[in-house]
């Protein structure tokens, strides 16, 4: 997740941002899909846009309100991108029915296993890597440890480590900011990790439960 550092009012998300931490994007004939509960895009049809350096298509995706002393176009740098200013060839995405925010959204394809993408207009860019078949399966805890059937499911998921992981970084956040009240926040965390187990193995239920415990963390 990488944001324009120096237009942070207009933010929508933040670096490593806990409500898309950790997701996963398949990009398929049939469908795209980022398991973050968004619509997906059916039957998608990939165009090709014009080549142009990469810094001059983000600087032109992402302008700022005129305002004194901070240029209209970001950098690169201005989003944390670490990447050079190359030449690149950008996709756009159309989807049938046109109804889901993807449907006009843009690709970049950086290295063969690395994209960046924006699907909802918003001022961030996701930047994805190609998950490989031999990556291991990382929650935010040690799968050795695993005790509950729920953590035992977890640990045989890459979506749902993802999920656990942004359980952990929105726990910490509202730890971060809770104040007086960090004693009730670590208690509802306890009584939310009951219920999470009580999903057992089904992977359904643990998704759900998580990605509702993330929008719950995400509004203290």
């Amino acid at each position: 997740m990488a944001v324009d550092q120096r237009d942070q009012p207009h933010w929508l998300y933040f670096p490593a941002d806990p409500r898309l931490l950790g997701r996963e994007l398949h990009i398929a004939e049939a469908v795209i899909s980022l398991n973050d509960d968004s619509r997906d895009c059916s039957k998608p049809a990939l165009s090709t846009l014009p080549k142009t350096e990469l810094q001059k298509y983000i600087g032109r995706k992402f302008p700022r309100a005129p305002q004194y002393g901070t240029p209209i176009h970001p950098t690169l740098a201005d989003f944390g991108l670490t990447l050079p200013d190359s030449s690149v060839q950008p996709l756009q995405i159309s989807c049938d029915p046109d109804t889901s925010a993807w449907n006009g959204a843009w690709l970049i394809p950086i290295a063969p296993d690395r994209l960046l993408t924006n699907y909802d207009n918003n001022g961030y860019v996701l930047v994805l890597r190609r998950r490989q078949g031999t990556d291991p399966i990382k929650p935010s805890f040690a799968c050795g440890n695993a005790q509950s059937t729920a953590e035992h499911a977890i640990c045989t998921s890459a979506a749902l480590a993802g999920y656990d992981r942004s359980v952990t970084a929105a726990y910490r956040r509202a730890l971060s900011v809770s104040g007086d009240d960090a004693a009730s926040v670590r208690q509802e965390q306890l009584d939310w990790l009951k219920t999470r187990n009580a999903c057992g193995a089904d992977a359904a239920c643990l998704e759900k439960n998580m990605r509702d415990r993330v929008d719950q963390l995400m509004q203290q």
